[in-house]
């Protein structure tokens, strides 16, 4: 079993994302490696590349304290446990911890709201790239799937005037039937 921690000043930190390292732990909660953390400072491609990180190291477990909505949903979605624990407790007792049901969070909603992320309409509209291959929104491997990548905007056949024989612009009400 790999347990995962992000980890500021030795010590559990206090939100997922801001961590400085992510450090890996064995069953036995030996520090097998750690990694500075991609996801620090950067946008949706950075948080991507620490989801990969995460997946790379064959994570099971991963422990926060805060942790955004989106970032859950997808440990959750990728299969990997996420156990809630305080940056005030030891590593040691965090590490223990992992196993007890009652500090598992189990749905996206457990995790904090991005205000950031809604504020921006979404990643791909601020440019983030949103961290697929392809830099696309809402891709099944690494896209945020945010919603925030919108479809070019097309104006309904149904609300565009068309032009008179004369060249005069008239107004049309397609789909309305005539009142007999």
């Amino acid at each position: 079993m790999i347990i995962a921690m992000p980890m500021s000043r030795g010590r559990l930190a206090a939100h997922f994302t801001k961590a400085q390292r992510i450090g890996f732990f064995n069953e036995y909660h030996q520090l097998i490696t750690s990694f500075d953390n991609p996801a620090l400072g950067g946008g949706c491609r950075a948080k991507s590349e620490l989801l990969s990180l995460i997946k790379a190291q064959k994570t099971d477990i991963v422990i926060v304290q805060h942790i955004g909505e989106r970032m859950l949903g997808k440990l959750l979605a990728a299969g990997i446990g996420v156990s809630q624990g305080d940056n005030g407790e030891s590593i040691e007792v965090l590490l223990s911890q992992t196993q007890l049901l009652e500090r598992r969070l189990l749905d996206a909603f457990q995790g904090r709201a991005s205000l950031n992320h809604a504020k921006k309409d979404g990643c791909c509209a601020s440019g983030g790239g949103c961290g697929s291959a392809e830099g696309g929104c809402g891709s099944a491997e690494g896209g945020c799937g945010c919603g925030g990548h919108k479809p070019k905007s097309e104006v309904s056949s149904l609300l565009q005037k068309p032009e008179s024989a004369q060249g005069e612009a008239s107004v049309s009400y397609s789909g309305f039937r005539p009142l007999s």
